[in-house]
């Protein structure tokens, strides 16, 4: 019983989605994994059924992704949709999904021990488990059975959930009717890094779930990339046609997933050395052998937060990162408090972007949005500031920018003559500069002449 792989429309030579105009939208189509017909009447025959879930999910319903993710890096979030009049079995399927994810990671560093795919993972009272979202698609099950538009309605109903981020590769467990029961699951990506692999639990009874999602997933890594050496040359572009092994062969059969190769020869999508993409080098596998901390001290109240998922810090914290992930920082303040200034890796006060590298680190510190500054007079003589809101004669206050220094003047009265500053100022000179850094107070000091 042999499944074979059949494209599902126009695909660029990374396996990225074809966008079609469709009633003036984009339309994606990925790549499809189907069953021959001189199989179809063996399957009837045999009336095989699913594998019982191994493993148990203890995690809750959501329809939306949780976060922070507590594991850094470009995640693989896995969802569980179902078509606008389905039937709910998040219970049943939660384990399933649980079990395929576990399965596939096994597998994953059984073929390469440096790599595993960065699962989306939430903390559950059982410790760390998929971070499962529920989504219903906006089409009933009949009008999904045929193939035509099914892969496109998944990919709009994530959409409509705010499922649709460049930073993440999303694997769908789609749970509704299927007339066409050959066709296994769809994958592909698109240039922005938004990736995409459905399994039709529905269709294709007897073939491995944890299989199907993997080659999808594959395929949402780039593989196989137009110009491998193995590349099949027909319209199964996209997958490897020297191996019947090969995960990306073809065809699949109802073998487990431990029976399947990785780029077996490592010579066409995985591991190659060659000038074309190579799957292993994705952000999206956590890399085993180039995992580096990035340090992060947050002063006063404020939060910081990257784009990549997995840095979410009111306060100071560390995050490990595949080496020389690049992240965009942004710093958010507190309520009336502002951000002073970058430190170590970044500078400034606007932007963060760093690249993780070993002994990575910044800071970021925050501070009131503005401190009160008090001042006094001893003897015959005036104080005023530079900038606006001192003018002192004998004692005034004022409220200036946190961390923007503000420079005193002493002026005395006639007959009268500086003596000294005191307080926040020093000195004897008649301007003293104050750094704000705090609420605080200054006095001048005047003699008679």
């Amino acid at each position: 019983m042999r499944r074979t792989v059949a494209a599902a429309g126009a695909l660029t030579a990374l396996v990225t989605f074809g966008f079609v105009a469709a009633q003036g939208a984009r339309e994606p189509v990925g790549h499809g994994l189907t069953l021959r017909s001189s199989t179809q009447s063996d399957i009837r025959a045999r009336a095989p059924v699913r594998a019982r879930a191994a493993a148990t999910w203890c995690g809750s319903a959501s329809t939306a992704d949780r976060t922070p993710n507590p594991i850094a890096g470009h995640p693989v979030h896995w969802v569980y949709a179902i078509p606008s009049d389905g039937t709910d079995r998040l219970a049943e399927m939660a384990s399933v999904m649980q079990t395929d994810a576990e399965q596939v990671d096994t597998w994953w560093r059984s073929q390469d021990t440096t790599r595993a795919p960065r699962n989306d993972v939430t903390q559950f009272p059982c410790g760390l488990q998929l971070d499962i979202t529920t989504i219903r698609t906006a089409e009933t099950g009949s009008q999904l059975a045929p193939l035509s538009g099914r892969f496109a309605a998944v990919f709009n109903a994530l959409g409509a959930a705010g499922l649709r981020s460049s930073f993440t590769k999303y694997v769908v467990y789609y749970d509704g009717p299927t007339s066409d029961n050959d066709v296994c699951g769809q994958g592909g990506s698109d240039s922005s890094g938004f990736g995409l692999a459905v399994v039709y639990y529905q269709a294709c009874i007897g073939v491995s779930t944890a299989a199907v999602g993997a080659h999808e997933v594959l395929h949402t890594l780039g593989a196989v990339p137009r110009g491998a050496p193995n590349e099949c040359r027909d319209e199964n572009g996209g997958h490897t046609c020297d191996d019947p092994n090969d995960l990306m062969y073809p065809s699949i059969d109802d073998l487990p997933l431990s029976s399947k190769a990785l780029d077996p020869g490592r010579n066409d999508y995985y591991g190659h050395g060659g000038s074309w993409p190579d799957a292993q080098d994705s952000a999206w596998l956590v890399h085993l052998d180039g995992q580096v901390p990035l340090a992060l001290t947050v002063s006063g109240s404020g939060s910081v937060e990257s784009d990549v998922p997995g840095l979410e810090c009111a306060q100071s914290c560390t995050t490990t990162w595949n080496a020389a992930t690049r992240l965009a920082l942004t710093a958010t303040p507190g309520p009336g408090a502002k951000l002073v200034r970058w430190g170590s890796a970044c500078s400034g006060s606007f932007g963060c972007t760093v690249a993780v590298a070993n002994g990575s680190s910044v800071s970021a510190l925050f501070a009131p949005a503005s401190f009160r500054l008090a001042v006094a007079v001893s003897g015959r003589g005036a104080v005023r500031s530079v900038q606006p809101g001192i003018t002192c004669r004998p004692r005034c206050a004022g409220v200036f920018p946190s961390y923007s220094p503000v420079t005193l003047v002493a002026a005395p009265a006639k007959g009268w003559e500086f003596r000294v500053w005191k307080g926040a100022c020093r000195g004897s000179k008649r301007a003293c500069s104050v750094p704000m850094t705090a609420a605080t107070s200054a006095r001048a000091v005047f003699v008679r002449a």
